[in-house]
């Protein structure tokens, strides 16, 4: 006697990432509403369920939908813009001085909304965004989308390093933080759309707002995200201010904690890697920023180390002026080779753990273990579809291999989030996607004629 399922998927090859890491060779997975019914293989499954919808996977991937840590979504309206000589403060005061203080709701809500076209279309199936300004109106229109995401609201109290842009005080941060947490503390589309606590971090937060902060992530029962211990001069600042590197301080002030995701941490030391390891914190890699920014990533990163030790650790994209790309899979690519020539050791990191670290590893850091992040029964039907008969994918022998190596979030074919197909054939069926990109294009260029900025700045080339 079959039993009724909504979407089966046969003939596949499934990386579960479940606890015993299976991949399972001609497999099937079953969806009913918004969870996975039953896992393994294809004729098992194919005798056992009667589906509306049946997909064949033969020649396909299935995994668990990729999850980015580290999302920004205003930085969409100046894609590739900022001077690329620019590292660290002098590339954070140019974007924050030059641009941001013009951006406009309408602009902010377009680059973030194709922001997440270009994730879901890379596989990427739940975000955490790291704070925008016109907060509300970015929150109800990713609803729409269709993506899992993570919201709030971008905040600082304290100049540092050279700049003081968009500072607000320390109680109206707390309080405009606090208006999110209670607007949409039951979330939105279902939960899917939720809100966390957001500080900037990186020495821009007082002492005050670190602190209250994570008592309001506390009571509230919700993540906290910021940036910490990216670059060398901001723990020369944490030195100079407080006596401490930065994660000492925050474990000074009793700040650390299993709710609390720290963002870059290029620059740790082995003392602070065992305080974050006790504390149970979560630390996010975005491999593609550190190079593009030129925080030391070669001489001082240390993630194979915290990953070692027992540290949580996924990966982020960043914005798309420093990383410049929301591609997950590219990143995972970034995080399984950079540290194999920086230690002069092949064994070091890899395919297998930089897919952990973009899915299970996500999936803890944001408290949602039990929901997503791995293909298992009763886990949240969070899934994407790659087509493996592409040029970059033949032969295919161990496609394990071949997703980190040799492919890009282009052979992404098909996404499900929650159940329900948001894109199918590369095409997505939430929103209207040229719309979406015309006017993000259209709202781009008005902002950066207002603030005056020449977009084809070159180093040695000259444009005619």
């Amino acid at each position: 006697m079959t039993s009724h399922a909504d979407i089966l998927i046969r003939n596949a090859t499934i990386f579960t990432v479940d606890p015993d890491r299976r991949v399972i060779l001609d497999g099937a997975i079953v969806i009913e509403k918004d969870r996975i019914k039953d896992i393994g293989k294809s004729d098992a499954l194919t005798q056992a369920y009667q589906a509306t919808r049946v997909i064949d996977g033969k020649g396909k991937l299935v995994m668990p939908g990729l999850i980015n840590l580290h999302f920004h979504a205003y930085h969409g309206v100046h894609r590739g813009v900022a001077p690329e000589e620019l590292i660290g403060e002098a590339w954070g005061r140019w974007v924050h001085t030059k641009v941001m203080k013009h951006v406009t709701r309408e602009a902010e809500v377009s680059a973030t909304v194709a922001g997440l076209i270009e994730t879901l279309k890379s596989g990427t199936t739940t975000v955490l965004e790291s704070g925008s300004f016109n907060t509300e109106d970015v929150i109800e229109a990713v609803a729409d989308v269709g993506a899992r995401a993570f919201m709030g609201r971008r905040l600082h109290d304290q100049a540092v390093l050279g700049h003081s842009a968009l500072l607000q005080k320390t109680e109206e941060c707390l309080k405009l933080n606090e208006r999110i947490l209670i607007k949409y503390r039951n979330g939105l589309a279902d939960g899917r759309v939720r809100p966390h606590v957001c500080i900037a971090g990186n020495g821009k937060c007082s002492d005050t707002l670190l602190t209250e902060s994570k008592k309001m992530a506390d009571s509230y029962g919700v993540i906290l995200n910021m940036h910490q211990a990216g670059r060398m001069e901001q723990v020369f600042e944490n030195l100079d201010r407080t006596g401490m590197r930065p994660i000492e301080h925050l474990n000074h002030l009793g700040f650390l904690g299993p709710n609390v995701n720290l963002v870059h941490m290029v620059q740790v030391n082995d003392l602070e890697i065992e305080m974050l390891r006790a504390h149970q914190v979560n630390v996010i890699h975005c491999p593609a920023t550190a190079l593009k920014l030129a925080m030391g990533l070669a001489t001082f990163g240390r993630f194979p180390e915290m990953l070692n030790r027992g540290v949580n650790v996924g990966l982020g994209t960043d914005a798309v002026d420093c990383a410049s790309y929301h591609d997950m899979i590219r990143v995972m690519y970034l995080a399984a080779v950079l540290f194999k020539d920086f230690r002069f050791d092949a064994k070091v990191m890899g395919a297998e753990i930089a897919i952990e670290m973009a899915t299970i590893n996500g999936a803890r850091a944001l408290g949602m273990e039990n929901e997503i992040g791995s293909l298992e029964k009763s886990k949240k039907a969070d899934v994407i579809i790659l087509d493996m008969s592409g040029v970059e994918w033949i032969p295919v022998h161990n496609p394990i291999q071949n997703l980190i190596y040799s492919s890009t979030g282009s052979s992404v074919q098909t996404v499900i989030v929650d159940g329900r197909i948001v894109m199918e054939d590369r095409e997505i069926r939430t929103v209207d996607e040229r719309k979406i990109l015309a006017e993000c294009q259209r709202t781009s260029e008005a902002l950066l004629k207002q603030a005056g900025v020449n977009p084809m700045h070159t180093l040695r080339w000259k444009v005619v």
